[in-house]
């Protein structure tokens, strides 16, 4: 028996009460992804929700927050919520990867019973006629990994500066000079709180503001400093933006602090901005880690979505980022610009910042277009203002970026800086064209990024590599705000929404709040509005989507009957759509000449009909990382029967490794494996000795064999 004492329960623990929705359908046991185009179908009756809070304060519990349609932040003793809910509950230690991308270990609360992980089952008690369960509030990390001064102090080392430098490599100054500057347009970051009387936001004339997620303490006060930070970026893209920090910070005993994440992106949400950035998350690469607490947040995100808020998020340092794997975010990654020698200006992928292929969401690449990032081993890279004396503050002093350890600056980047560039260009975007849809704002910011073609991305989360057109390191590429400006002009010119989008005044409606209200200049985006734009922009669409929809029920019927797939319904609107891009008519060009080497019954692969053409549109499927199921299929089948195009098909897949390597495996034979070569350091004797073989597996694991002796040696 083991003589290590048990973990102790915090004193008060967090956690989401799931009310039972209108539709009966339950959040935290349905098979769907929870998206904005699906979220109302768990949006709980007004006066269920006000029910529910009742009798969680009644039973003894805090209720921190009640304004979602989805479920209530509550908070108590470990001891309130066993008594109310007849539970146990206990402490388990998790793996975990923290800030700088360090794996680590954390404390998560579950109870003991029949549930996933972190969920309290209440079926057999009082309260299974209005609440589907409780969610405990998983931990997350942000992810970057005195007398404060106005400007940095002077270092050797060299170091991106803000406003200027940053606004400058991100082509922002150029929006500037002709007016853009973010005003009047409202943007809110979740994070550690922010200090505002750095003498940084005061010179610079920043209109910003703290308001306190819940459970969070003292507006004034950023213990950490990474949310003080993570303003900077934003202000240096967008100068006049109304910026609010929702303080995120949640002290659960003698424990690191810790995100009341759910509870804290919903109050962001309730400020009715129109962007939301958040620089945090967890580290999630199967789909049996999407917990309770996870369900509960990526609906919280549909939500916000589907009112027409633009939701970022960082696609993180190492981790598999969640919630940045959501399909209704925009994903941030990172791109390092060398800033002096030989190299000065050359761009290439940060080993950094995360890239990879959700296996939650499938198909779902991360990141989608990136900011400026610093490289490893800790990112110092940009020289950003802190509360002084906070965590980053010493801690980046310690780690040896030059500045002092209480004088409000510290050197650090990570897709936490990345996040927020973004929602400045974001910003930008909607004040030159007030009403882009989140979709739309996404899908302009990746037409218009500057593809990146040198580099890798960071090593733990799969090393993509950057190569000509998207790809995994980087997504689309680095952001170019003047070129997004100037494109999002373009695709509304002389169009209907153009005009009503430039009405100064508009006067709305609160579905949430069932209220009308008066704006001026930007607008609360209802899904009526939504749907209205998008019968102006795609008419032809609109006089024929019921026979469109028609002819893919009978398609999804032919299924069901022949038993290939479940008795299923396909809900489509226009909503559903948008318009097809490049990439796009090249996967389905590709996907198309590959439909001759299958049998139309089977799905079998027809060895013999397999020519040198189809090896590089398989190839070419799994660089856009589309259809890649189907091309992993043809490349591995037609190498165990077809020798002859055996050498083509292997150098397909290592030049395609990183890709596959990161793909969702379910469909891919355990056992498949491909080859790359890998230079690695030789401790024996400073040189280095190269990698003959390394075998990836979809499970994670991988194989490494060495080849005899080494180079450098000599």
């Amino acid at each position: 028996m083991s003589n290590h004492p048990r973990p102790q329960l915090p004193p008060k623990i967090y956690a989401e009460a799931v009310i039972r929705s209108a539709s009966m359908e339950s959040l935290l046991q349905t098979g769907l992804l929870v998206e904005s185009k699906n979220v109302s179908l768990f949006h709980a009756p007004p006066d269920r929700l006000a029910v529910a809070a009742a009798r969680l304060e009644k039973a003894g519990f805090d209720v921190l927050d009640k304004t979602g349609k989805i479920s209530i932040n509550i908070a108590a003793p470990p001891e309130i919520y066993e008594r109310s809910f007849g539970t146990t509950l206990e402490v388990v230690e998790r793996p975990v990867t923290k800030e700088l991308g360090l794996p680590s270990s954390a404390a998560f609360v579950n109870s003991i019973d029949q549930k996933p992980f972190g969920e309290i089952d209440v079926a057999n008690t009082h309260w299974s006629d209005i609440l589907d369960g409780v969610a405990i509030n998983d931990p997350a990390y942000y992810l970057q990994s005195p007398v404060s001064s106005a400007v940095p102090p002077p270092t050797n080392a060299r170091y991106l500066q803000v406003p200027d430098e940053l606004a400058d490599a991100l082509s922002a100054r150029l929006a500037h000079e002709q007016g853009i500057t973010g005003k009047g347009i409202k943007v809110v970051v979740v994070d550690s709180g922010c200090f505002t009387e750095h003498k940084f936001f005061k010179h610079h004339r920043y209109k910003l503001n703290v308001a306190l997620g819940p459970g969070s303490r003292d507006r004034h006060r950023d213990d950490n400093g990474h949310g003080t930070g993570v303003a900077a970026n934003v202000f240096a893209v967008a100068p006049h933006v109304d910026l609010t920090v929702v303080k995120a910070d949640v002290a659960l005993g003698n424990k690191a602090r810790n995100i009341n994440s759910t509870a804290a992106f919903r109050k962001a949400v309730s400020l009715n901005p129109d962007i939301i950035s958040c620089s945090w998350g967890s580290d999630l690469r199967r789909p049996d880690q999407l917990s309770s607490s996870h369900k509960v947040l990526a609906a919280e995100i549909s939500e916000a979505v589907r009112q027409g808020i633009v939701v970022i998020f960082a696609a993180g340092n190492g981790q598999w980022g969640f919630p940045s794997q959501h399909r209704d975010v925009i994903a941030v990654g990172g791109v390092y610009k060398h800033l002096e020698g030989s190299l000065k200006g050359r761009l290439e992928a940060s080993n950094y910042a995360s890239s990879f292929i959700s296996t939650i969401y499938r198909n779902r690449q991360v990141p989608d277009v990136c900011g400026l990032v610093g490289q490893l081993p800790d990112a110092a890279y940009i020289m950003l203002p802190v509360a002084p004396g906070s965590v980053m503050d010493r801690g980046r002093s310690l780690m040896g970026d030059e500045t002092e350890a209480t004088d409000g600056w510290a050197a650090f980047s990570g897709t936490s800086s990345a996040a927020p560039q973004l929602a400045g260009a974001c910003a930008l975007l909607e004040q030159f064209v007030p009403g882009l849809s989140p979709l739309k704002t996404r899908d302009i910011l990746r037409d218009t990024a500057h593809d990146i073609r040198e580099g890798r991305s960071n090593p733990a989360s799969g090393g993509g590599k950057a190569r000509a057109g998207p790809d995994l390191a980087t997504g689309y590429g680095l952001t170019v705000a003047h070129r997004a400006l100037q494109a999002a002009k373009a695709s509304m010119r002389n169009t209907a929404q153009a005009i009503e989008t430039s009405i100064s005044k508009r006067i709305t409606l609160r579905e949430d709040r069932k209220v009308m209200s008066v704006k001026h200049h930007k607008t609360y985006r209802n899904p009526i509005q939504r749907r209205q734009n998008m019968k102006l922009e795609f008419p032809k669409l609109e006089a024929n989507l019921e026979e469109i929809s028609w002819e893919l029920q009978e398609v999804l019927e032919k299924y069901i009957q022949e038993g290939k797939i479940e008795d299923i319904q396909l809900l489509i609107s226009e909503s559903n759509f948008v318009t097809r891009s490049p990439i796009d008519k090249a996967a389905y060009a590709l996907r198309k000449s590959l439909s001759e080497c299958f049998e139309k019954t089977s799905g079998s692969i027809i060895s013999n009909k397999v020519e040198k053409k189809h090896v590089f549109a398989a190839q070419g499927l799994l660089k856009l990382g589309r259809y890649q199921a189907t091309a992993i299929q043809l490349l591995t089948d037609t190498l165990k029967h077809k020798k002859m195009l055996g050498d083509s098909i292997i150098e397909a897949l290592s030049e395609c490794s990183s890709e596959i390597s990161s793909f969702d495996g379910n469909k891919i034979n355990e056992h498949f494996s491909f080859y790359e070569e890998v230079c690695i350091p030789n401790p024996n004797c400073g040189g280095k000795r190269v990698l003959h073989e390394l075998y990836r597996y979809p499970n994670g694991e991988s194989k490494l064999i060495l080849k005899p002796g080494c180079q450098g040696c000599n």
